[in-house]
């Protein structure tokens, strides 16, 4: 009932430091079409500026095509407005998406850069029971229409330290790309791993990007 009754809200404030003036209503709610992906729930946010300067959003959606209460599939969705409190139009087909997988894909971080949207998403590959998560890449001239990278597979949760070791962890996701003067320069993703006694260490790492443009 806690997530089917999730919607995707925005706050506004003249500084970081608040205060911050909340609307009471949600800025993308679900839509009143029964059959429509996003019938269900609206989450996840992902957001930037585009090149004429409207706002892009992606965001999580679930529709009631699958048996309720858990409803699906589980998708992700783009909207366009002139501003970040809208309002936002929604465009209707979804993204990331596998045929025959009701749960694809999670917590995509979208930017604009060098002529194209640019997605990192942490990708749900479902062999029989079983979940592989890595991290994908995705780009897009317009926003809306999205295709995979020409290097699509970005990592497979292994990181490689400054000494020279590896670490593969349980997890690697919720992507997100620090820029600098409009180039990305590290990956922060949120990860975890499980010691020798199987108690599992969550952490933030910051991952060093060395952009080779051709």
């Amino acid at each position: 009932m806690h997530r089917n009754n999730q919607r995707i809200g925005v706050a506004v404030a003249d500084s970081p430091n608040g205060p911050w003036k909340r609307s009471d209503s949600p800025v993308l709610d679900i839509s009143s079409d029964e059959n429509s992906h996003d019938a269900l729930m609206t989450s996840n946010p992902s957001v930037c500026q585009m090149a004429d300067g409207k706002i892009l959003m992606v965001y999580k959606a679930v529709g009631k095509k699958n048996k309720l209460p858990a409803g699906g599939p589980v998708v992700h969705m783009v909207a366009i407005a002139d501003s970040p409190v809208g309002p936002f139009k929604k465009y209707p087909d979804p993204i990331f998406t596998f045929e025959g997988e009701t749960f694809p894909a999670e917590d995509p971080y979208i930017w604009y850069q060098d002529g194209k949207y640019r997605a990192i998403v942490k990708r749900m590959k479902h062999i029989g029971h079983k979940r592989i998560f890595s991290l994908v890449h995705y780009d897009s001239e317009d926003g809306i229409k999205w295709d995979q990278g020409k290097y699509f597979e970005i990592s497979d949760r292994t990181v490689v330290w400054e000494n020279g070791k590896t670490t593969k962890f349980e997890h690697l996701e919720r992507p997100q790309v620090f820029m600098e003067n409009g180039e990305p320069l590290a990956l922060l993703c949120a990860a975890d791993s499980l010691d020798v006694n199987n108690v599992r260490h969550s952490f933030n790492i910051q991952i060093p990007l060395k952009i080779t443009k051709e």
